[in-house]
């Protein structure tokens, strides 16, 4: 089995179940609360473990309770923390997210002093040289331009999922000559229609797309999120696309991440082609759609079942 490294968002989740979203100056009830282990990049750990890969975490956490909660519940769902750091006296990033019937959700984010803060001089200067994969999603963007370097240099892919769009990535501390340098280092990148809007102002996503692949030449293309249209990948030459997998939803908080998990096991770990990888990519995140939580522990058999 692959070693994936993830670096990048690690949360708690405050987690509220409402019967429906907020409006301005509107009022709700809430049906029920939990505090749940999230972040988007240990969501991606924690699915490429339950699949069966060797999953290792890294990035930064607070000395709170939040930190102390999610260390101990990352361990629990099988990745290994060994390059977790904690920061004395920080404060663990956090989110509010609000959940309605349907699947609906948003959320709010506490970013603490943490999460964004680690740099690639805190980690073992060795931490690439046993792995296979590095994952990341820009927080803490100078120890992920690091690890990138590293693996690159060592002929290893790095993927780059741009959970957040530039101009919120900005407001968390990370500038634009940083993503793009990023966006040269990768061997893969991820996004939704958003991000390739606005880093090409184009709104159609297929031209946007294609704008990007153009631009940065990256070795194994770029992959559009779709929501209910599937998920396409452009490798510059040949465009594929899987449409999704109907299913009862009960929340979708945590798709994108668990397509993600699903995408490494299927192309990187078991080597399937691109239009297989990504359907085994959006059963995955279809299978999380049933499950209440941001974090999906499901097993390469529950993945095969919906497929079939």
């Amino acid at each position: 089995m692959s070693k994936v490294l993830s670096l990048g968002a690690i949360a708690m989740d405050i987690v509220l179940n409402s019967h429906e979203l907020p409006h301005d100056d509107g009022f709700g009830f809430i049906t029920g609360e939990n505090i749940l282990p999230g972040g988007s990049a240990s969501n991606v750990s924690v699915a490429c473990a339950s699949l069966g890969m060797d999953a290792f975490q890294t990035g930064q956490i607070g000395d709170d309770t939040f930190g102390d909660e999610f260390r101990r519940t990352l361990v629990a769902d099988g990745v290994d923390d060994r390059y977790v750091v904690t920061q004395e006296g920080g404060t663990t990033l956090h989110t509010y997210i609000i959940t309605a019937p349907g699947g609906k959700h948003c959320i709010f984010a506490n970013l603490g002093d943490s999460v964004n803060d680690l740099a690639g001089s805190d980690l073992p200067q060795d931490i690439m040289d046993g792995m296979d994969i590095f994952y990341n999603d820009m927080f803490s963007p100078d120890a992920a331009q690091w690890l990138a370097d590293r693996a690159r240099e060592q002929g290893k892919p790095v993927i780059y999922n741009m959970q957040c769009v530039p101009s919120f990535m900005k407001v968390c501390g990370t500038t634009d000559e940083e993503i793009d340098r990023m966006m040269r280092t990768c061997t893969l990148f991820v996004s939704g229609s958003a991000g390739f809007e606005e880093l090409t102002g184009e709104t159609d996503p297929h031209k946007s797309v294609r704008l990007v692949q153009e631009k940065y030449n990256i070795e194994h293309g770029v992959i559009l999120t779709a929501g209910g249209e599937g998920s396409y990948w452009y490798d510059g030459s040949s465009e594929y696309h899987a449409g999704v997998f109907q299913v009862d939803a009960v929340d979708t908080t945590g798709a994108g991440d668990c397509f993600i998990g699903g995408l490494l096991y299927a192309y990187f770990d078991k080597g399937m082609d691109k239009e297989n990888a990504l359907r085994f990519a959006n059963a995955t995140a279809a299978v999380k759609c049933t499950i209440a939580g941001p974090r999906s522990r499901a097993s390469v058999q529950d993945v095969l079942a919906l497929m079939e």
